[in-house]
């Protein structure tokens, strides 16, 4: 019988927006989309249902879906430069990283450990920060490609709640590691499931009922904003 592969080095898992950065990425891109494409009068019904769906607090999972719908027809390789483009803009303003967090990422790479984001964000846009950090991997929404093109689909769990959770499982599976000895972070009740995948999680600028749960189990919290 073969063996198992042995574990590697640890890992440290990252959620992105509110954890690392200040902004919403999904969003702050989508504004940029639009006006680099012209396309504002086309996608005015369909960001304003994207608005209603956030007002009505509909699952992040349906809203992370809806988003990506927009993305139908649109060749990787221009979003890809769009991707790029954007983020040059975002990084030129003040703000962007929580300088905290940076210290935990760095410490994290002095240790060997791989770091890794964990979003519902796309790669097109998460990259180019990856790029800059030195971070090993993403584990990010899973869109469907056909032809060089997005079909506005995802192949499988959006990257939220227990699809953050099943994302990281998949990657441990071809990166062993001992999960107790990994790390992640995160801002949002959302990302329970991903907390609670791993030995040490560190809750960050957490919502109330986040907060809540931290103080309970005696998670560390870290005050990033």
């Amino acid at each position: 019988m073969k063996n198992a592969p042995e574990p590697g080095r640890g890992c440290a898992f990252f959620d992105v927006d509110g954890t690392l950065i200040s902004i919403k990425s999904m969003f702050s891109f989508l504004d940029f989309l639009v006006e680099a494409l012209e396309i504002e009068e086309s996608t005015r019904d369909y960001r304003r249902q994207l608005q209603q769906m956030i007002a009505d607090q509909a699952p992040r999972e349906a809203i992370n879906r809806f988003y990506y719908r927009l993305y139908t027809g649109l060749e990787v390789d221009l979003v890809a430069q769009l991707g790029q483009q954007w983020y040059r803009q975002v990084r030129s303003r003040e703000g962007l990283f929580y300088p905290r967090m940076l210290e935990e990422l760095r410490r994290h790479q002095r240790q060997g450990l791989r770091t890794v984001l964990v979003s519902g964000s796309f790669a097109a846009i998460l990259q180019p920060l990856a790029d800059e950090l030195g971070i090993d991997d993403l584990i990010a929404a899973p869109l469907e490609i056909q032809a060089g093109r997005y079909t506005g689909q995802l192949t499988g769990l959006p990257t939220i709640g227990q699809g953050k959770a099943e994302g990281m499982r998949t990657y441990l599976r071809a990166h062993p590691a001992v999960t107790a000895q990994c790390y992640a972070y995160g801002d949002d009740v959302s990302d329970l499931p991903m907390l609670e995948s791993v030995g040490f999680p560190v809750t960050v600028n957490p919502d109330a009922t986040l907060r809540g749960i931290s103080q309970h189990r005696r998670w560390p919290i870290i005050a990033a904003a």
